[in-house]
Parts: C-alpha cells; sequence; structure tokens
C-alpha cells in the first residue's frame, strides 16, 4: 500500500485568490514554515522545493490557474521513491475556497522512510496549509495589490 498525506483546509477567498499565493514561490519564505520554493507554475518547468532536511527538484505535471497544480518528484530513479503532489482548488457553495493538499508516494525507499512522514507534532502538509490560508485572507482583507 502507498503513503499517502492529504491535509483539507478551508479558506475564505476565491480558488484564483487561492492559486495566486499557492503559485507565488519566491514569497513562500514569508508565511511558510515547512518548505521554500523556487521556479514557475507552468506545466513542464522544474521547481526548486526546500524543506526540512531535503531539497528536491520536482517537475510541474498540471498547472490550471484556480482549479489545480500538481508536480512530480523522484530520487534517483522512479523506482527507488517517487512522489506526485498535487493542490486541488474546490470551490464551496459560500463563496470560500477548499484546499485539499495531497500526496502519494511509491518505491523502494518508501519502507524505510514512513515513520517520518507524518507524525501527530509534526504535520508539515497541516501546516503549510495554516500558512497558507493565513496568508491568503490577509491579503484579501487588504484588497488588491496587497
Amino acid at each position: 500500500m502507498k503513503p499517502v498525506l492529504t491535509a483539507v483546509i478551508d479558506i475564505d477567498a476565491t480558488p484564483q485568490a487561492v492559486w495566486d499565493v499557492l503559485t507565488d514561490f519566491a514569497a513562500y519564505g514569508e508565511w511558510s514554515t515547512f518548505s521554500a520554493a523556487d521556479g514557475t507554475a507552468q506545466v513542464g518547468s522544474r521547481l526548486t522545493m526546500r524543506m526540512p532536511g531535503m531539497t528536491f527538484r520536482p517537475t510541474v505535471t498540471v498547472a490550471t490557474p484556480g482549479q489545480e497544480l500538481r508536480w512530480v518528484g523522484t530520487l534517483g530513479i522512479k523506482q527507488l521513491f517517487h512522489g506526485q503532489h498535487s493542490f486541488v482548488l474546490s470551490p464551496n457553495h459560500d463563496g470560500t475556497t477548499r484546499l485539499t493538499n495531497h500526496e502519494e508516494f511509491s518505491g523502494a525507499l518508501v519502507t524505510l522512510i514512513r515513520p517520518f512522514l507524518r507524525t501527530p507534532k509534526k504535520d508539515g502538509y497541516a501546516a503549510f496549509n495554516t500558512g497558507l490560508k493565513q496568508r491568503v485572507e490577509d491579503r484579501t482583507k487588504l484588497g488588491p495589490g496587497a
């Protein structure tokens, strides 16, 4: 069974407002306590992702503004370690946006790192979502151009 990590949060903003912050990789260091990133949200582009204890270079596979951002990354070859990460933005009936932050892992090394993927006291995916929510909602309150 492949390890899967999922964190979901509702954000009081439109999907486009969430997308604008999610894809502003250069600003991650201003609000994310979990990751930093460089690159562009464009299919085929390579990102540089930095997380506690690791740096990796995934390739963007889906970049649909206001809807979905997805990338895949490997360590060595796909058979050793492969991660497919997605952010899906879904509009709620009340005008908020549901962000689903999801990653699936596969490969021979997954068994070795499985215990470190998530612990109840250190859930980086939930922390990322919380930081993103705060950043988006703060910007929405301040108005356009914030």
